[in-house]
């Protein structure tokens, strides 16, 4: 039985959101792409490169957990539409990831960045960052619970969602909730979705192609 609804996690479930997040994109198309090797070599980049918008960006990223018997098992980063960008990481965590994903990683990683920031909305949006699950958690409803109680929230702070997805499975997830495909990127030969929801017009491309 699930202890809790969707809550701010606390420091200690903010550490234990970060291992969830580690593992639960540890196989994602983009993520194999760029480390390739074993998945505990992912895994330890996962951690390098989550570790600033998890750990450090408590007071400029909207974050919700949900816990099972006392354990984080899913968790999500939303940025607020006052926040159009995530913070950049601090010269510590850089050199973290310089140390765990190598000059190579982080340099193709900043590409996945800059391409994707071409497909960012003009107006004000919330920004869906994150949104994972424990892998041996899943089919359990959880990630659809904690979409259900963000959706919620933004009833009250109206704005539209935007997201990026490169997994197919991801991509079924939010079409079946709203969601719509605004426009894709080919990067490192991984194929990227862009997905909105509320916004004005969707069937028109709202986004900036050569920013």
């Amino acid at each position: 039985m699930i202890e809790d609804a969707p809550h701010r996690p606390d420091p200690t479930e903010r550490r234990q959101l970060l291992d969830v997040l580690a593992r639960a994109f540890l196989d994602n198309p983009m993520n194999v792409e760029i480390h390739g090797g074993t998945q505990r070599r992912r895994l330890a980049a996962n951690r390098a490169g989550l570790r600033a918008v998890v750990l450090d960006c408590q007071d400029r990223l909207d974050s919700r957990v949900i816990t099972h018997n006392g354990r984080v098992v899913c968790g999500l980063l939303v940025a607020p539409p006052t926040t159009p960008h995530l913070p950049s990481p601090s010269l510590w965590r850089q050199i973290g990831c310089l140390y765990h994903q190598g000059a190579r990683a982080m340099d193709r990683w900043g590409w996945v960045s800059h391409q994707l920031a071409g497909h960012r909305p003009l107006e004000p949006h919330w920004y869906l960052a994150v949104l994972g699950v424990d892998p041996e958690q899943q089919g359990r409803g959880l990630g659809a619970r904690l979409l259900a109680d963000f959706l919620g929230r933004v009833e009250r702070a109206p704005a539209p969602i935007h997201l990026e997805c490169d997994r197919e499975e991801s991509v079924r997830f939010y079409l079946s909730r709203g969601f719509r495909v605004r426009s894709e990127a080919v990067v490192h030969g991984v194929r990227c979705r862009c997905l909105g929801f509320g916004f004005a017009d969707e069937t028109a491309n709202l986004c900036d192609p050569v920013r």
